[in-house]
């Protein structure tokens, strides 16, 4: 059987993330105007980052960079879990110290339209049933297995490209 390249699993992987975003603008300007709150826009930071360095891993084909995506991925579940689990009790986390942070940034000023907080998060938004943060979540870990899964192929077969 043939395998899948490790640097066509990386690029699926940003490409995932990229698209991810695309939907992440498409519900902030769709018809529900969802807006996304700090843990939701750090989500996005993640998201964004774990795309990029896929992309690089994919040109590039090095097992650090596969390493730095298990990396953001992990610190994606975890941003990811802490607002599945505690964002629902966090009603004013725009004016707390992570909403603070996140909108300090500076890209925040840079694509306020993108990168600025100004939902909350204990708001609950749905798609297709299930809570925004929960998909979030489930692909991130789906992310993690993927990364993982690209780090065991780079190293059974380093040459490989």
């Amino acid at each position: 059987m043939n395998k899948i390249s490790p640097r066509i699993i990386l690029a699926g992987i940003a490409a995932i993330c990229f698209g991810l975003l695309a939907f992440a603008w498409f519900l902030q300007y769709g018809p529900e105007k969802q807006q996304p709150c700090p843990l939701c826009v750090l989500q996005r930071y993640v998201f964004l980052l774990l795309g990029f360095t896929a992309l690089i891993g994919a040109i590039y084909h090095h097992l650090w960079v596969a390493l730095l995506t298990v990396f953001f991925a992990v610190c994606g579940i975890g941003l990811a879990a802490w607002h599945v689990l505690k964002g629902a009790g966090m009603t004013a986390c725009a004016r707390d110290p992570i909403g603070i942070f996140v909108n300090n940034l500076p890209t925040a000023n840079w694509l306020p339209e993108y990168f600025f907080a100004n939902g909350g998060c204990a708001d609950q938004y749905f798609v297709l049933g299930v809570l925004v943060q929960v998909w979030s979540l489930l692909w991130f870990v789906m992310l993690f297995a993927t990364s993982v899964y690209t780090i065991w192929r780079i190293h059974e077969s380093p040459s490989q490209s």
